[in-house]
């Protein structure tokens, strides 16, 4: 019935095992019943030695383990999603493949799994992190790498595919690959900073590791006041985002703790005079008096929900007036009931 597609009422529960032609030795009724057995131990026994907080167990054991399912085991790749080609909103041909690891994730990815206290994988995804840097080998970094560490992710369009619901087109790769975004710099850097201060990492980083580091902050120190595609990956026009240039601060600011903590006084002298420097630039450019906030680009007047981050990454304390007043505009220009553009 099933080959030939011929409807039929099931009345009792169905394995079906789908591979390659080969001998199955139990019946597939029990096969399937082992497979899930043994699925289900292994997830159990994953979330058992997390750090998960009582109150919100459920909805944290549920985000722990997607995060875990878009983890690559080979390379520690962890991608931004499974999916391609979702429209944003219908028939919006907004419709991006997402099967692809962002560097700007990284930071995000490094905390949760610190929190959660899953440091293999956060291993395993750092050292990913590591590679693709070291990989630029001082040049421009691109903001997003394919599972293996790939940077060619050129984007094409499926045309035999309709797409979800018919609402194509269905796009395999990701053009974003070839954009400049200079938050990148700070990305890695902020994510890589872990591997010196986290003592129940296996691989402790080394001077060796921070010098390949500081390439990427030599170019954070070159870009942080050129214009870019941004965060938002914006295909058509570029301008100097205020994200972009806190991140190359951050990249700046981290590398000269970081030189703190190895003992290298001079380079940390040095990493610390650029990110003064850049702060000082970007407390000027990107601060709107007549907001009373930061805002989204240098000399601009508009509001992001990037700005929200000023104080997770260390650019302003939380205390600070100018916090307080972005956080306010981003209330107004992008609050919609309890949501946030």
């Amino acid at each position: 019935a099933i080959l030939e597609e011929t409807a039929f009422f099931l009345e009792d529960s169905a394995t079906l095992l789908l591979g390659p032609d080969e001998s199955v030795h139990e019946s597939a009724g029990d096969v399937g019943r082992r497979f899930l057995e043994e699925t289900e131990r292994y997830w159990r026994e994953w979330v058992r030695f997390l750090g998960i907080p009582y109150e919100w167990q459920e909805a944290v054991i549920r985000a722990a383990i997607t995060l875990k399912l878009n983890a690559y085991d080979d390379t520690g790749a962890i991608v931004a999603a499974m999916t391609t080609s979702i429209p944003e909103a219908a028939g919006s041909q907004r419709n991006w493949d997402y099967r692809y690891c962002w560097l700007r994730d990284g930071y995000f990815v490094v905390n949760a799994l610190n929190r959660l206290g899953a440091t293999r994988t956060m291993e395993r995804y750092l050292g990913y992190i590591v590679n693709v840097a070291a990989d630029a080998g001082g040049g421009s970094l691109q903001p997003v790498f394919g599972i293996d560490g790939r940077a060619n992710l050129e984007e094409h369009v499926a045309p035999q595919l309709a797409g979800y619901r018919g609402m194509g087109p269905v796009r395999i790769g990701n053009q974003a690959y070839a954009q400049v975004q200079h938050d990148v710099y700070g990305s890695a850097v902020l994510a890589a900073t872990h591997i010196f201060f986290d003592s129940r990492l296996s691989r402790c980083g080394d001077a060796t590791l921070f010098h390949q580091l500081e390439a990427l902050g030599e170019r954070a120190a070159l870009s942080f006041d050129q214009p870019d595609a941004g965060l938002w990956e914006l295909r058509n026009s570029a301008r100097v985002h205020t994200f972009s240039s806190v991140m190359c601060w951050a990249a700046c600011d981290r590398l000269a703790r970081i030189a703190g903590r190895l003992g290298l006084a001079e380079r940390e002298a040095y990493w610390r005079e650029i990110a003064g420097r850049i702060h000082a630039m970007v407390s000027e450019r990107a601060w709107n008096r007549q907001r009373n906030s930061f805002v989204s680009s240098f000399e601009g007047d508009g509001i992001d929900a990037s700005l929200l981050l000023l104080a997770e990454v260390g650019f302003l304390d939380a205390e600070d007036p100018r916090f307080a007043g972005t956080v306010q505009a981003v209330e107004t220009d992008l609050r919609r009931g309890d949501f946030i553009f």
